[in-house]
């Protein structure tokens, strides 16, 4: 039996993962982990992992784990502690060095520029969603600054986290865009440092960092045939890929 789990750590970003995620719902049984913040809590991806833990301690088949951002690194951190309950892992914007996110864009450029906190979200929401319209801009900063308190993070004002970098013994996929100010080229290319044959990295070339849910269809497709690849009688969407073949560049 096939079991399919997305990672999910930020509750007020959930919306832009709706898109993909009925998409592949529609070919799998996709379950959905959500890890919830409060401010009386502690925050760490660790923690996060523990909670992951306790979700799939008494899961009777490896899982296909799959997560953005966040989420992704949460589910990267327990694919590595935890590789036999892991089928395939697929993340999508998620770097090598995994506590490059997009909070670490925020304090970055909260250091470097010289206004307040609004400002900053005001033009990191328009970096981090390229093609989105300008009235929905102060919705996307109320959003993101929603998402610095929910969210498990060990990045601060006055430090920036880093962790291990590294691959994984199960197949993995990488999904990102092209113009993702937050995982760069030289943010993602690092992962072929650790690859296996099997492994594997797409990108967009557009849609920035919330990719999958600007091209929700041509995401889906390649993970869908990912897992195919690892459940051969899974049977994935026909998608016509001539459709957006400008819209891919697939690094092997």
């Amino acid at each position: 039996m096939y079991k399919f789990l997305w990672v999910s750590a930020s509750p007020s970003l959930k919306y832009f993962h709706r898109r993909l995620l009925n998409n592949l719902s529609k070919v799998v049984k996709l379950e959905f982990w959500e890890y919830y913040q409060t401010l009386d809590e502690g925050s760490s991806i660790e923690g996060a992992i523990d909670l992951l833990q306790e979700h799939l301690d008494n899961s009777e088949c490896p899982v296909h784990l799959i997560g953005h951002g966040v989420g992704g690194t949460i589910a990267l951190g327990y694919a590595r502690i935890y590789p036999a309950k892991v089928a395939s892992l697929t993340l999508l914007s998620v770097a090598v060095q995994p506590a490059i996110n997009w909070h670490s864009y925020y304090y970055t450029q909260l250091q470097s520029l010289p206004y307040h906190r609004e400002c900053v979200l005001k033009s990191i929401a328009s970096n981090l969603f390229p093609h989105i319209y300008p009235n929905y801009i102060s919705d996307l900063v109320e959003r993101l600054n929603r998402d610095l308190i929910e969210s498990p993070s060990n990045h601060s004002l006055f430090q920036l986290d880093i962790q291990s970098e590294g691959g994984v013994e199960m197949p993995l996929l990488i999904c990102a865009s092209q113009d993702d100010p937050v995982i760069t080229s030289s943010a993602l290319y690092g992962w072929h440092s650790y690859f296996k044959s099997v492994d594997k990295i797409w990108r967009s070339s557009t849609g920035g960092h919330f990719f999958h849910h600007f091209h929700p269809e041509l995401v889906s497709y390649q993970i869908e045939h990912f897992w195919q690849k690892l459940e051969p009688k899974l049977v994935v969407h026909q998608f016509d890929v001539a459709l957006g073949l400008q819209d891919r560049v697939e690094l092997n």
